[in-house]
């Protein structure tokens, strides 16, 4: 098969992946996007944060993405059954399924001329020293870009053929599930965040006008109890300390319970030569935080900046990733410990609101100009 040349290749058509490639595509840059799966991916957060809706609002993207959201500026959190926190949200979150998310910006990247190869596996990565030379598919067709970025996922395979070291630890002290029910009254009202004293986590918010997502984390010997004898078995469990929700209890007895593993991943470089790495292949931090989203929508913004800056100056490139990429590491270690501190700490109610940082909850990193309004109770 003929060889593909293109400017940047990005492995990976998740939301990193296609907000890379559509602000690439719309300064005229000749972008490829290499999906393994047959379509955009389902699996992701359904939340965007003010960080993100501030850099999609950069982009005229923020109308776009709130336009078939829910929009809502609280997050109530109890512990042992009682409230003891109001989270809120200047200027509000938006919560949107993530693949229809995803697809909304996918459909952009088309209007723009940026190519998705879905289907395609890669079966080797042709390095010249550090460089990345050449992408060679499953199905025998081959690539040559300027630029790879690899946002293929915690086990990026560009991430490998760089040989970039990495530190995977997963939350095995919680175990996490995810059920999609029918939205009830109560979840409608308000999203609501339980925990116990007995290591246990609930949380219940909508995700449209008709469905919800139910979360639940269990110690990992009770996970198993639980799971094992039935939703029955976990009804029991949620009555514990679970209060203001129980009107969507009856709705879990037919629900489908997904396991997800939930991992922080650390990596040893963000870019070499003329590869970099974005999204879960950079980072990973607990889901606790609500901010993987945002944090990966600013690095993609960076990312394009570099590579339009570079202009094809592999030399200048290497410099701008140092420069101006490889300090988004400070940022994404200081979210990672912060969901380390709260999974740690949220068994204690005294010891998870000292953990909680309004800061990073609600504006990440550095941007946030005022505090967010805490109510405690």
């Amino acid at each position: 098969m003929a060889t593909t040349s293109c400017d940047v290749a990005i492995v990976g058509a998740g939301l990193g992946g296609c907000f890379l490639a559509l602000l690439l595509a719309r300064r005229g840059r000749r972008v490829v996007v290499i999906e393994q799966g047959p379509a955009i991916p389902a699996a992701g957060a359904d939340f965007l944060k003010p960080p993100g809706l501030r850099v999609l609002a950069r982009h005229g993207l923020a109308s776009l993405v709130e336009r078939h959201g829910l929009k809502r500026d609280l997050i109530r959190y109890y512990h042992d059954g009682d409230p003891i926190q109001d989270c809120r949200f200047p200027g509000g979150y938006v919560i949107r399924p993530y693949r229809d998310l995803v697809e909304t910006i996918y459909a952009r990247c088309a209007m723009e001329g940026a190519r998705f190869w879905f289907d395609a596996e890669i079966d080797t990565i042709e390095m010249d020293g550090g460089h990345v030379e050449e992408l060679t598919l499953r199905d025998g067709r081959r690539l040559r870009p300027a630029v790879v970025v690899g946002a293929d996922g915690v086990k990026s395979a560009v991430r490998r053929a760089l040989g970039i070291g990495q530190l995977s630890i997963p939350y095995e002290r919680l175990m996490m599930r995810v059920a999609t029910v029918p939205l009830s009254a109560s979840v409608a009202q308000l999203n609501r965040l339980y925990f116990s004293s007995e290591g246990r986590l609930a949380y219940f918010y909508p995700i449209d006008r008709e469905r919800a997502r139910v979360f639940v984390g269990l110690p990992p010997e009770e996970d198993k109890e639980v799971f094992q004898d039935g939703v029955p078995r976990l009804l029991d469990t949620l009555k514990e300390f679970v209060t203001d929700s129980s009107d969507s209890f009856n709705d879990l007895l037919p629900a489908t319970w997904i396991p997800i593993k939930v991992s922080s991943l650390r990596v040893a470089a963000y870019h070499q030569d003329n590869a970099a790495l974005l999204g879960s292949a950079a980072f990973a931090c607990h889901p606790m935080t609500g901010m993987g989203m945002s944090y990966t929508l600013r690095d993609a913004e960076i990312l394009a900046d570099v590579v339009c800056a570079a202009d094809g100056d592999h030399a200048l490139l290497d410099h701008l990733l140092h420069a101006r990429y490889e300090p988004r590491g400070l940022a994404h270690r200081e979210l990672i410990d912060y969901g380390d501190a709260l999974v740690a700490g949220f068994r204690d109610r005294d010891a998870y609101l000292r953990a909680f940082r309004e800061d990073l909850h609600v504006f990440g990193e550095a941007e946030h100009v005022r505090q967010p309004e805490l109510q405690l109770t």
